[in-house]
């Protein structure tokens, strides 16, 4: 089913690019000035932050965060004047990003949730300053190569694992894709800035480290195989581990000074993990809610739902067939909205599509049938307008040879779209870091069997606590559960 997934990617590509507002390349030409890569940085700012959950509301530990970052900045040697002046952002995302444009540099709460120390944010940071200092984000944006927020959520979307991960799992998001030598570079300002700055070095090293196990745990979870390393647009994790470690060697990193773990650990104890249950809607058996926003659906018998930060995903194991729900505002019509701007980025001709009535809402559905080289598979898409011009697009794709027995179940799927209040909900607490020291009684095995995942306990507890598979927990020693 592999190129079967790879036509689905390429579809749900476009479908991004329509769904998403904030999707125009900036353009520019090469060798921008260093106020022109300001002045874009600023102009895409409220684009970084609207896709990506928008700001954390937690101002004790974004004023913590923001302390490492002055930190970081008060002993480094920007290039220019205008570089100097850097802002933090914390983005109230589960996925487990850092990100950088001239001027702002951005991690999300993910991030946070997955880090150990101080240490390690300041070497994450570090290095997207590095970016900044080195130009590589200006050079990024000069050649309009931010070409809009569309490529970010396909990168949610598709599980590639070199862009993004579902449902909050580690990630390198589209602004991350840097050439390889501008990633070693990077590495290398963020370690020396670590260093003037009085944090071990090491830092960096660890949580790539970490990032690297979780990345891989969750692949090996989801059931998705990394690509080959030279496929990668950016040093895997494993070497990029290794030369941040020399590096930090040669400052002579490693005595253990400079973490602040306990400080770092009491300042995230009871910070939200994963989604947030009403911004973010759940998963329930084969509903999908969102208190937030009002909605619910039902998909068919035997898909399994996946929810992200741009859009929700459901496949079929035993058919193959995939769907992508969205919303996209748009003052057209559905019918409108499929025969034009849908049909001209998905490049499927969907035909004249035609009205419908979807709980008491106007609708319509378009359909096509396109060749792969696996087989043919049929296209279908729905676009409900639910209030306004609020408008939400089920998009289904399936193999020619199910499609027709997936009609009923599809259309049954569709005409579930419901409002819901947020009582009726009933949505589950949210989960969150829950900081508790080693008791002598305590193992990796019985302090994981508290984490609030369905498998892989403990597994998750020591990557997320780097601790190694056959080293054991030490009594008096701090550690993060999930519950």
């Amino acid at each position: 089913m592999g190129n079967f997934n790879a036509a689905f990617r390429k579809i749900l590509v476009c479908a991004a690019a329509v769904a998403l507002v904030a999707c125009a390349s900036t353009g520019g030409p090469l060798g921008l000035s260093d106020q022109q890569g300001l002045a874009l940085g600023d102009q895409e700012h409220p684009k970084i932050v609207a896709a990506f959950g928008g700001e954390l509301n937690d101002p004790q530990l974004t004023a913590y965060v923001q302390r490492i970052h002055n930190r970081l900045l008060a002993t480094s040697e920007a290039p220019s004047p205008e570089l100097s002046a850097i802002e933090l952002t914390v983005l109230d995302s589960p996925v487990v990003n850092a990100m950088a444009l001239p001027g702002h540099v951005y991690v999300t709460r993910g991030l946070l949730a997955l880090a150990n120390s101080e240490a390690e944010v300041a070497g994450v940071i570090g290095h997207e300053i590095g970016h900044i200092y080195e130009r590589h984000t200006a050079q990024r944006v000069s050649r309009g190569n931010l070409a809009g927020l569309g490529a970010a959520a396909v990168a949610i979307l598709t599980g590639d694992q070199d862009t993004a991960q579902l449902a909050g799992q580690a990630a390198q998001l589209y602004l991350m894709k840097f050439s390889r030598s501008q990633e070693y570079e990077a590495d290398l300002v963020g370690v020396r800035i670590m260093d003037r700055a009085k944090y071990d070095p090491i830092g960096q090293s660890e949580f790539l480290d970490t990032l690297g196990k979780w990345s891989s745990l969750e692949s090996r979870i989801a059931g998705v195989e990394r690509p080959p390393e030279f496929l990668n647009t950016h040093p895997n994790t494993p070497e990029r581990v290794r030369r941040a470690a020399q590096e930090a060697q040669v400052l002579g990193a490693g005595s253990g000074e400079g973490r602040n773990r306990d400080a770092y650990l009491a300042n995230i104890d009871g910070l939200l993990y994963g989604d947030d249950p009403v911004k973010q809607g759940f998963i329930r058996g084969r509903d999908f809610v969102h208190p937030g926003i009002g909605i619910a659906f039902t998909v068919p018998s035997g898909f399994e739902l996946q929810n992200s930060s741009t859009a929700v995903l459901a496949r079929s194991a035993q058919t193959g067939a995939q769907m992508q729900f969205t919303g996209a505002n748009s003052a057209e019509s559905p019918q409108a909205i499929i025969d034009g701007p849908l049909s001209q980025s998905l490049g499927v001709d969907l035909g004249q599509s035609r009205a419908i009535n979807i709980s008491g809402r106007p609708g319509a559905v378009g359909e096509a049938r396109a060749n792969t080289q696996s087989g043919a598979v049929d296209v279908t898409a729905y676009v409900v307008k639910w209030k306004g011009d609020t408008n939400y697009i089920f998009l289904w794709v399936a193999p020619a040879s199910v499609s027709q027995q997936l009609r009923s179940p599809i259309l049954a799927s569709v005409r579930s779209l419901r409002a819901v209040s947020l009582q009726a909900a009933n949505p589950p607490p949210a989960q969150r870091i829950d900081v508790v020291t080693v008791q002598r009684s305590d193992s990796a095995a019985s302090l994981s069997s508290y984490m609030a995942f369905d498998a892989y306990k403990e597994e998750r507890f020591r990557v997320m606590n780097a601790i190694e598979p056959t080293e054991s927990v030490r009594a008096g020693e701090r550690v993060k559960l999930v519950r």
